[in-house]
């Protein structure tokens, strides 16, 4: 895993409780409920500096680390 995806993977496992790999399916595995889509969204607005518009937090882009970064890579 590069920096960022290490960064997700920690702000997964810190919410969740649960480690993942890069292409872990969150969201329809259940390792992500809305709250704590949410909640992961947050923080991660924190760690990159970015804004994610509440529309935007969708399973499209959030439903693994990787899709999770491509969104990020692309809000900075």
């Amino acid at each position: 895993m590069n920096e960022t995806q290490q960064i997700i993977a920690n702000r997964i496992h810190e919410i969740a409780f649960n480690k993942v790999q890069l292409d872990s399916e969150l969201i329809k595995s259940g390792i992500l409920s809305s709250i704590l889509l949410v909640d992961l969204a947050t923080s991660l607005e924190e760690d990159f500096n970015v804004q994610i518009p509440f529309n935007e937090i969708t399973v499209e882009n959030f439903s693994n680390i990787l899709l999770i970064e491509k969104f990020i890579s692309e809000k900075r």
